[in-house]
């Protein structure tokens, strides 16, 4: 118990940190938040952009580029030049432009997002990203397992295949790790009836077939042009993307 209140803790810390560089604390006004550059959005002078004349069905846009700055317009012309406004505004640019975001630039957009619209669909998802940050950063092999069974539990259920990889992952990052073939099939086993992709599946194969053939898992040749996947296990691995996903 005392230990899930330390990290509850934490992460709250992490959580309101992380907000406080958004809005600013205090009497820190001319503070840039977000390390945000001083160039335009869009290329555009924001003057241009608060005086840009935004028609009612500026969404039937075909132009990404045009339908991008009216909604950069709109977002400031309503929220202010502020730097919330400016991220969200830039978010869709990159959106529109199919420029993917990398994952900090989606920290600072759900931010941004919460910022100005605070409710619990956007609470919820920032903590999310901040979750997964503080997993995927933290040196501390137990408080990644920790975030990372949470996380899981809440994707998948409090089933066995979800502690089976929370501990293989765990194991991973301790020092002079080692795993038995057993360990090493058991978890891509688990990991396939989490995430059933083509990916986990040749990985899987490869194990089992290494194991019934004797050969040593270092030297499995991962590079062979070799099908492990049949075609009708293919049409059958269709599956909704999510915030945590297995690669």
């Amino acid at each position: 118990m005392n230990q899930v209140m330390t990290f509850r803790l934490f992460f709250s810390l992490v959580y309101f940190s992380s907000l406080c560089l958004l809005i600013g604390c205090g009497d820190t006004e001319d503070t840039e938040p977000l390390n945000l550059t001083d160039e335009a959005v869009y290329d555009l002078n924001i003057d241009e952009l608060l005086k840009l004349d935004v028609p009612s069905d500026w969404h039937e846009t075909q132009d990404p580029e045009l339908r991008g700055k009216y909604f950069a317009a709109q977002m400031l012309q309503q929220y202010g030049n502020t730097p919330a406004a400016q991220i969200v505004a830039e978010h869709e640019r990159k959106r529109q432009s199919g420029v993917p975001a990398t994952f900090e630039e989606q920290i600072d957009f759900a931010k941004a997002r919460y910022i100005l619209w605070p409710n619990e669909s956007n609470r919820h998802y920032l903590e999310t990203l901040l979750m997964i940050k503080l997993r995927e950063e933290t040196d501390d092999p137990d408080l990644f397992a920790q975030i990372y069974r949470e996380q899981l539990i809440k994707q998948h259920g409090d089933i066995p295949e979800v502690h089976t990889v929370v501990e293989f992952e765990r194991k991973l990052r301790l020092k002079n790790a080692h795993f038995t073939e057993d360990e090493i099939i058991a978890a891509y086993e688990a990991k396939y009836v989490l995430w059933p992709n083509v990916t986990v599946l040749r990985k899987l194969e490869k194990y089992r077939k290494a194991k019934a053939e004797g050969t040593l898992f270092h030297l499995i040749d991962w590079d062979d042009s070799e099908s492990v996947v049949s075609n009708t296990t293919l049409n059958e691995m269709v599956r909704e993307n999510s915030l945590i996903t297995e690669v």
